[in-house]
C-alpha cells in the first residue's frame, strides 16, 4: 500500500492497553442518552458533483418555507428546484 503522507506507520504504537485507558478517560456526562438516535452518519464520502446545467446561487426565502422543505427531509433543495422548473416550464408554454 502506497502512502501518501508522511508518517512512518511502522513506528506508530497499536498498544491495545493504551487505547483502553483513552476510553475511560473520555466523560460522556455532558451528552444526553439519545443523542446518537439523532446523529447524523458522515462517511467522508463527497456528494456527487452537480449536472452541469445547475450552478449555485444564494436566495432569500421565508423561514417557514425553509423550514417546510427541510421538514422533507433530504433531498429539499431538488424539491425547490422542481417546484421551481414546474413553474418556469408552465409560464414558457403559455399556460
Amino acid at each position: 500500500m502506497t502512502h501518501r503522507g508522511k508518517t512512518d506507520f511502522e513506528l506508530v504504537d497499536d498498544d491495545a492497553e493504551l487505547t483502553r485507558q483513552e476510553h475511560d478517560d473520555v466523560d460522556l456526562s455532558g451528552i444526553p442518552a439519545d443523542w446518537l438516535s439523532h446523529a447524523h452518519l458522515e462517511t467522508g464520502i463527497p456528494a456527487p458533483r452537480s449536472p452541469v446545467n445547475k450552478r449555485p446561487v444564494t436566495i432569500r426565502l421565508d423561514s417557514e418555507v425553509v423550514d417546510y422543505f427541510k421538514g422533507q427531509g433530504r433531498g429539499w433543495q431538488t424539491q425547490i428546484n422542481a417546484i421551481l422548473k414546474a413553474f418556469v416550464d408552465r409560464k414558457q408554454g403559455g399556460a
